[in-house]
Order: structure tokens, then sequence, then C-alpha cells
């Protein structure tokens, strides 16, 4: 028999597993049977998995949201909470991890979360997934292991890290199953999402920047993040990726972080990268964390670049600054 998790546990599954970036690195078998027959329905069961099975539950919030196939086998206690999954699964959307323990796939796990989240938090959750940030805080215990190498993180965020889908393979999964439980919402979230995003600070910079006025943005066209790019300095040629990267205009928005670009050697990195894209004829907009968290500040920050990117500025109503105070709260306060 074996564990299903249901996509609100299989997401905190898939932070944890891309976050230790080691032998738990998230990887699976794309499973075969598209029925659920030998699904775990009970805590004994479920404690009875192996050690790394119950390693990885540790990091799973109880109860442990899990899929069943039939009514019939459903239970709800403080450990288990059972979801009816009597379809045939979509192909490719559940990952057999072996130790009797199975996870939806990135991109199913983003469909079904959608059904359940607004259109923001949706694009979160899909700019995540596809970015190369995890929203997981190691344990001071991971690293108490010598041979564990883990990537860098603060607070409640690993960074540096593989993305675990891309927007092509959400897109054409959500595509795929018009009509299923949470596709209407998932569509209109990936209008929004962007892979590539190093960090949640980038991502609610570009949200900020780029989302619609009738959501609070300033409606701006939207970057590519973090692509790779050859620029010539007299030193020769070098690959930079660009922060927030408006190709047609060789504009980059460089976030600075107080934290993450702290120390002497930090700052002298940053400048020279800034100065290397210059030089390459790309021009570089740096934004501290200063002025992203002043509205005024960031209003005239948004302002400057939507100039340069030659938009035409449009009448923003009533209603927009508190749209736009509301969309900062979230974003921000989920970001730091």
């Amino acid at each position: 028999m074996k564990l299903y998790l249901a996509p609100s546990s299989s997401l905190e599954l898939i932070r944890y597993l891309r976050s230790t970036n080691g032998e738990d690195g998230l990887s699976g078998t794309p499973m075969r049977k598209r029925v659920i027959r030998n699904a775990i329905n009970s805590t004994r069961a479920m404690n009875e998995l192996d050690e790394t099975a119950q390693r990885w539950l540790e990091h799973v919030e109880k109860p442990v949201h899990v899929f069943v196939s039939d009514r019939a086998k459903g239970t709800s206690t403080q450990s288990m909470v059972t979801h009816v999954y009597g379809d045939p699964m979509p192909h490719g959307a559940v990952l057999d991890l072996g130790h009797g323990m199975c996870i939806c796939a990135p991109h199913f796990t983003f469909m079904r979360m959608a059904a359940d989240l607004d259109l923001l938090d949706a694009v979160l959750v899909g700019m995540e997934l596809s970015g190369m940030y995890s929203r997981w805080h190691l344990g001071p215990t991971a690293f108490m292991d010598p041979y564990y190498k883990a990537p860098p993180e603060t607070r409640d965020y690993t960074f540096d890290i593989p993305k675990s889908t891309t927007h092509s393979r959400m897109e054409h999964f959500v595509e795929r199953q018009k009509g299923q439980r949470g596709a209407v919402v998932a569509r209109a979230a990936l209008r929004w999402v962007l892979e590539n995003s190093a960090s949640p600070m980038e991502t609610a910079v570009y949200l900020l920047l780029c989302l619609p006025k009738r959501l609070g943005g300033y409606g701006l066209p939207q970057p590519v993040l973090n692509p790779k790019i050859n620029v010539s300095n007299p030193d020769g040629v070098k690959k930079r990726y660009p922060d927030l990267f408006w190709q047609g205009a060789n504009i980059d928005v460089e976030y600075n972080s107080d934290k993450a670009h702290s120390g002497e050697w930090a700052r002298y990195r940053d400048s020279r990268r800034e100065v290397e894209l210059t030089v390459g004829s790309i021009k570089v907009l740096p934004l501290t964390r200063h002025q992203l968290m002043s509205v005024e500040g960031f209003d005239a920050f948004a302002q400057g670049l939507r100039r340069m990117l030659k938009v035409r500025a449009r009448r923003y109503d009533d209603r927009w600054p508190s749209r736009r105070d509301e969309l900062r709260r979230r974003l921000l306060t989920k970001s730091e």
C-alpha cells in the first residue's frame, strides 16, 4: 500500500524536498496506474511506513491530507484527513517517491491548489514552483550532518535551488484538464506567472510593477526574469543574469536587499556586476529595500521605469491607492 498525499500536503513536502537539495531532492517516478486502489487510509498504516517516509512526514503539517479512491475508505483524525479522488488520475499527475510515498507532481499541485486560492496566492504558488527558491526554512538539525550541503537560506525561504517545474509544463497540463477542479483559476494565474524568479522579493517587485491596476499593480509590461545574456566588456564576453530584464528597452531592474547584499565583498560584487551590465549597453536601475518599502519611493521608481519603457501614462481611479496598498501588504509581508 502507498500513501498518496493530496495537494496541500504535497506542496509542503515539495518545499522541504527542494530545500534539502541532497539525496532527498525532489525526484520521483511518474505513477503508471491512473486509479488509486491501494491507498493508505489509516494513521496506523501511515505510521508503519519506513524511516525515510517518517522523516519526510515530519515536515508535513498535521493532519496529513491524503487521497483515497472510495468514500467508504475515508477518515478524519488529528493525524490524517482523506479526500476522495475516484476518477482516473491525469497522466503524469502523481510522482512515486518510493518508500511507500506518492505526491502530486508540481504542475498538478499548482492546479489543484488554485481551486482553494484567490488569483494572487495562486500566482505566488506558481512563481515559487517555477522559481529558484522555496518557502521552507531548514531547522538547525539539518546542519549537524557533516556531509550535508544546504543551499543559502534565510528566515522562511531557501534559495539557489533548481526549479521544480516550468511555466510551459504547468500551462500544457492545465489546458489538458479543462473542466477539472482548479483549472479556471490556474489558467488565469498563469497569465501572470513568470518562471526563474530568484527570490520572493524579486517576485514581489515584478508583481507590484506588472499586475494590472485593477489588482493594485502599475500595469507595466512583463519582463524576463534572470535570463542568460552575454555582455561585452573590455576584458571579454561574460554571461550575466539580470534580475528583471526588459529586452526591447535593454533595461535591468536589480533588487538589492539589505540582508542578502550586506558586507563589503557583497557590495563590491553587486557594484561590479552593475558596471559590467552598464558597459554592455544595458541600463541598470538598482532598487533598494528602502525604496521598495516606501510607498512614495516605489511609486517614483515605477513611474520613472514607465517613462524609460515609453509606456503611456494612464489615469488611476480613486480606488487604485487602496488596491495598491492591499497588494503591497500581501506581497511584502509574505516575502520578507
